[in-house]
């Protein structure tokens, strides 16, 4: 009923005939009105409109309203100039911020027989127009803070509502991801809900949802991060969006070189190791940015290295490390050993090397036809990047590289001065690759204390050709003006995942491994094919509608409609997503902005969980499709090996388990509601709030349905059956405060908190599986992200920048003070036995039977079969939270009028705050709460724990 009146409303949204949009992804743009000194306005007056970085100029002429529109402009200064003839030239300078949206009036004076142009003091800092929920990184935060390793997408944690994914790993790359760190949560959504967005164009790994590019810090001109409420041209994703715009060339030449260099010398200890982990990082690089062709043609290129080559950290108990020895000895099982030491740790290298090129041509060709050309190259090596690490021997980890090739076009086109036309596109080659470290040994986990053999958790190879057209036309039309585009989006995906191809067990506990070679939980095997190739095209269509109904208030209306198209799927076509926002400023110094929306955002399908459900047996259940079919065991079915043994081939009359996807399968979406105020409190300050709901519907995880609650089998000739579906849901509530003091003399600063509560009934992954696969609400709690209360603070602090005059001033000027505070409190973790289940899914602990129901009839174990009231919830479990002080201190030296050097350091975790991660969440056998696991890393210990204070000596030359 409630998807049936919305593609009612956006019937009638699609009617419309005039509408009014915001800025676009890559772009700013400014209305306004030109009134005479009674407030009259002054019709067909010609405006001028300066870019201060190229000095080019546009003209544009406001209607019979007194109105203008200026769509289209690139993230910078401007200077907006009008003199209507019998008045004074009046002139306002503006910053304009990527997707920005603002209002301009420009109040004329009579004209006296000496006229100077007048420039308004306090340009408009409030987005009048904006109805979503945004924040936007400035140039000054990109270059002037701190940022350990210099990843691009660490902007995003200094907004609200923005937090690390909580997926108890420590990998150095996640999935098939060649991006560093394991994903961002927005509102508490899952790391794969989100779309990364690149001058407007994709930039994800459709096959794990993930960012799929990396780019130079220096590269990035703005960073927006969209929370709540993103216009109709965003689409494929339901948590955020991560908008990101790159830098152009300017009228002027300009240059940097720079390096960064660390050692473990000046490091603090590992809170773990109890030593100075080894650790030698050099990352470099240089910029160049100029005119090829004065206020024509403009070039900016970037090359930025990283080599960095450190160790990590295994907390394999010695002696449980020993006893698993021993027993692998006395088996004479021919893979690996622990490869542990004495002491509470061990350590094993690794490293993360880098190169990223960025090369980008902006051409205008006349007033309305601009072009920009962009290339950008990234390449990666790195050793055991995946796999190793915490409970994990180094046996089963993997190396990672990647290449990555992407050539992006965008023209802008002005067809009329009221119509414009813009078209994108870019082609991407992407070659993943991560060999594991051991192939001729079964995996072996022993729950709760450690894993080795052969890596089988995630893919070891990706190749993707990606291709992307995009056009967008706007039609001004007196106070509206009405936007519509196509995004057409193809990859042609290469997935190879052996999964468990050399044999997989796993032991519920130590004890269980000592016992004998079948008193294993379970035990996998496939054979056959380890790789598919698949294709997704997607096709998304919208319009959007924003009017300016009064000079105080603007509507926003719009209405989204993608398709994605699947092998073996039926292709969900109910993806009609409706948005409707509003900007009210209710004062008339317009200092105040309250924005609202609502709108439905739909999420793509993983490539990598359809890519299971087709290497089994092509989304099917019949063996002559298999291409890598699976073969599960638990003791005494018929083929059950012995530990350690594998098979060559099948076991005669073994059960075949099969990975699934519901081939009507509906994509998931969520239902966004925000509601905000924001004030500007000074010349260059705001104070934003807003309250934020997040209602995720059809999220995608996988089932198993061929397993009852008793244990047997529905059907009795198969094994596992496992499909993946979207029958889980969440919630998300959450209130933002955002204070931003933009950049003025004495620095700049910005304090972003979010106080939220997460629900679902789902884990992070869209390959994990509920506690009981009839009942969901057993595992509804907490969400995995769910992260109660997040504070950042980051501000810049400097002396006077301006060239020093006297022997004071030499020492005075050129410093800058910058730094960034974090606290994140604790984020919960799910605590088990480190057992199965009945329906072979992981089981937690029981409860004790005082005061509880009798079991159902026929239930000989309630806990084991996983029924709600008799086992404990889903995250209950209490973990670790996260405090950090990053700081920069810096010293700008004039080598002449236009060489400057600047001198660096830089400190990570300046305090040295022990920031525990990842608690062992396996309590044991016990009896639930009193008596849990504490041989080896107890229950509820750190496996890992966060970097101890780092330090980083830099310098850049700038010209």
């Amino acid at each position: 009923m409630f998807r049936s009146g919305c593609i009612f409303l956006s019937a009638v949204l699609a009617s419309s005939t005039l509408a009014f949009t915001q800025g676009t992804l890559t772009t700013a743009s400014v209305t306004g009105r030109v009134l005479d000194p009674s407030g009259a306005a002054i019709p067909q007056v010609n405006i001028s409109v300066l870019e201060v970085a190229t000095n080019q100029a546009r003209t544009v002429e406001t209607d019979g309203q007194g109105r203008f529109r200026v769509p289209f402009l690139p993230v910078g200064t401007y200077r907006f100039t009008a003199q209507p003839k019998g008045f004074a030239a009046t002139t306002r300078e503006i910053q304009l911020t990527v997707g920005g949206a603002f209002d301009l009036t420009l109040q004329m004076e009579v004209a006296e027989e000496k006229t100077a142009i007048t420039v308004a003091a306090q340009p408009p800092v409030v987005e009048e127009n904006r109805s979503q929920i945004s924040e936007t990184v400035l140039q000054r935060e990109i270059n002037d803070l701190p940022y350990s390793g210099r990843n691009f997408l660490d902007l995003a944690l200094l907004a609200p509502g923005v937090s690390p994914t909580n997926t108890a790993s420590v990998q150095t790359f996640a999935e098939t991801a060649p991006v560093v760190g394991q994903g961002y949560s927005i509102n508490s959504q899952r790391n794969f809900s989100n779309s990364f967005v690149v001058d407007g164009l994709s930039a994800n790994d459709d096959a794990a949802g993930l960012a799929g590019n990396s780019y130079g810090l220096d590269v990035i001109r703005e960073f927006q991060v969209v929370t709540s409420g993103g216009q109709a041209e965003f689409g494929r994703a339901l948590g955020g969006y991560f908008n990101i715009v790159t830098r152009s060339g300017s009228k002027d030449v300009h240059g940097t070189v720079y390096g960064f260099l660390r050692n473990q010398r000046l490091n603090a200890q590992n809170a773990l190791s109890q030593n100075k982990l080894p650790l030698t990082q050099g990352q470099y690089g240089a910029s160049l940015s100029g005119p090829i062709r004065r206020e024509r043609t403009f070039l900016f290129g970037n090359y930025e290295g990283r080599r960095m080559n450190t160790a990590g950290v295994i907390t394999i108990n010695p002696v449980q490390a020993a006893a698993v020895n021993t027993r692998l000895d006395t088996i004479g099982f021919t893979g690996p050993r622990l490869t542990v030491g004495s002491g509470a740790t061990t350590l094993y290298p690794t490293n993360v090397h880098t190169d990223n090129g960025f090369l980008r041509l902006d051409h205008r060709f006349s007033d309305s036809d601009q072009l920009n050309v962009r290339y950008s190259y990234y390449g990666l090596a790195s050793i055991n990047a995946r796999g190793a690490g915490s409970l994990a021997d180094v046996s089963y980890g993997t190396a990672v590289q990647d290449t990555n090739h992407t050539v992006a076009i965008s023209n802008i086109a002005m067809l009329t001065p009221r119509t414009f036309n813009e078209s994108r596109g870019q082609f991407t080659y992407d070659s993943l690759n991560a060999p594991s470290n051991t192939q001729n040994s079964p995996a072996v986990t022993i729950s709760g204390v450690a894993t080795f053999g052969r890596f089988s958790s995630s893919p070891t190879a990706r190749l993707n050709y990606l291709y992307e057209a995009v056009d967008n036309l706007v039609m001004q039309r007196g106070a509206h003006t009405f936007k519509t585009g196509v995004d057409f989006l193809f990859n042609d995906d290469t997935i190879t995942f052996p999964m468990s191809i050399a044999g997989s067990y796993t032991f519920a506990s130590l004890a269980a491994f000592q016992t004998s070679g079948t008193s294993y939980a379970s035990f996998s095997q496939n054979f056959g094919t380890p790789f598919v190739q698949q294709n997704n095209p997607n096709i998304g269509v919208y319009m959007q509608d924003e009017w300016k109904a009064t000079p105080s208030l603007t509507l926003n209306l719009g209405v989204r409609y993608d398709l994605q198209f699947l092998r073996t799927i039926s292709t969900d076509k109910n993806n009609v997503s409706p948005r409707v926002g509003f900007a009210w400023s209710p004062f008339a110094n317009k200092g105040t902005v309250v924005r609202g929306s609502f709108g439905l955002f739909y999420d793509r399908v993983p490539l990598r969980a359809l890519a299971n459900a087709l290497l089994s047996a092509n989304n099917t259940t019949d063996p002559s499709h298999g291409r890598l079919l699976q073969y599960t065991y638990v003791p005494g079915d018929t083929g059950a090996p012995t530990f350690p043994n594998v098979s060559t081939t099948p076991n005669p009359g073994s059960k075949i388990s099969y990975a699934l996807m519901n081939p009507n399968i509906q994509n998931a979406y969520s239902e966004q509601a925000s509601l905000g105020v924001e004030q500007q409190i000074n010349r260059t300050g705001t104070l934003g709030i807003s309250y934020q709901h997040t209602r995720g519907l059809h999220l995608l995880s996988s089932l198993n349905r061929n397993i009852n609650l008793d244990g047997f089998r529905p059907d009795a000739t198969r094994g596992n059956i496992k499909p993946y579906d979207s029958v889980f849901d969440s919630y998300y509530d959450g209130l933002a405060v955002s204070f931003l003091e933009r950049p003025v003399s004495w620095g700049s600063a910005r304090v972003s908190y979010t106080w939220s509560k997460a629900i679902d009934d789902v884990g992070e992954f869209f390959f994990s599986s509920p506690i009981n696969n009839f009942d969901l609400s057993v595992d509804r709690s907490r969400s995995d992200d769910d992260q109660r209360h997040r504070l950042v603070f980051d501000a810049t602090l400097n002396s006077p920048m301006s060239h020093a005059k006297n022997v004071m001033a030499h020492l005075t000027h050129g410093w800058r003070l910058g730094g960034i505070v974090q606290y994140y409190s604790q984020l919960p973790f799910n605590v088990t036995t480190g057992g199965q289940t009945k329906q072979q899914t992981t089981q937690r602990p029981c409860i004790a039977a005082t005061g509880l129901s009798v079991a159902p009839s026929g239930v000989t174990n309630a806990c084991t079969e996983g029924l709600k009231g008799f086992v404990i919830g889903r995250n209950v479990g209490t973990g670790f939270d996260f405090f950090a002080l990053n700081a920069r201190l810096s010293r700008t030296f004039s080598l002449t009028d236009r060489v400057h050097l600047e001198g660096i350091a830089e400190a990570f975790n300046a305090l040295n705050h022990r920031n525990d991660m990842i608690p062992n969440g396996t309590f044991g056998t016990g009896a639930y709460p009193a008596s849990p696991n504490t041989s080896g890393t107890p229950f509820g210990g750190a496996t890992a724990v966060g970097d101890p204070r780092s330090v980083q000596l830099a310098a850049r030359i700038s010209f």
